[in-house]
């Protein structure tokens, strides 16, 4: 029986397979790495201006890749190179990050929430966005690695993956230290580049996206054999 032609060919399906798109990734990637350079050139001798603050530029180019995420699933669903239900969920989730980094919603609940309720005085209550945050990503980019067509793009998913986490600890390491005092600080370095590495990890997955390839009928063909 012919199978579902969203469904993208895995490593695994005998036959030819669509090419991935192999030069859009490094190009996007070294587009955000030397915006970001350029950034903390423009505001040097100060460049942690560039990554700093909630009005920098590393932050804009993160809400600007977060809509492009959500704009990129889009096309892919509606190309059939995604499941279908896998592609709603990933424009729905682009899309709910891209607001939360654009108007602080994070922020807004870890600093509000007390307000509203008396669960927050405890840190894990006021945290709990940014502690979803990677356990609903390691579910949803594990369905999507499933859905990817080509080792390496599945590398550069998981990649992104890799460096989010690094950038998540980074700002989660001031709320946990104060539990755990033996823990060493986190070197001022590292803190400052904590939204470059946000920025580099949703490149990394957004270039995993645009690699993925169209099914063309030979291939959906070869699949349904």
């Amino acid at each position: 029986m012919p199978q579902h032609p969203s469904l993208p060919l895995s490593d695994n399906t005998p036959g030819p397979r669509p090419a991935p798109h192999r030069w859009v990734a490094p190009t996007l990637l070294g587009t955000v790495a030397g915006f970001l350079l350029f950034s903390a050139w423009i505001f040097s001798p100060g460049w942690e201006r560039a990554f700093r603050s909630d009005n920098s530029p590393a932050s804009w180019l993160s809400s600007a890749l977060l809509l492009t995420l959500c704009v990129t699933a889009l096309r892919l669903t509606a190309e059939r190179c995604l499941p279908l239900r896998l592609g709603v969920w990933l424009v729905l989730a682009f899309g709910a990050l891209a607001l939360d980094e654009q108007f602080m919603l994070h922020e807004l609940w870890k600093f509000r929430c007390h307000e509203w309720m008396d669960a927050c005085r405890w840190s894990a209550v006021r945290e709990v966005p940014m502690l979803a945050v990677p356990l609903v990503g390691l579910v949803t980019l594990a369905r999507l690695h499933r859905a990817l067509s080509h080792r390496s793009t599945r590398c550069l998913l998981w990649a992104g993956f890799a460096v989010g986490l690094v950038a998540i600890a980074v700002d989660q390491w001031p709320e946990v230290r104060p539990y755990w005092p033996w823990l060493p600080e986190v070197p001022e370095l590292l803190a400052t580049l904590e939204e470059a590495l946000e920025v580099m990890a949703e490149a990394l997955v957004l270039g995993a996206l645009l690699r993925q390839p169209a099914v063309t009928r030979t291939s959906q063909t070869t699949a349904a054999v």
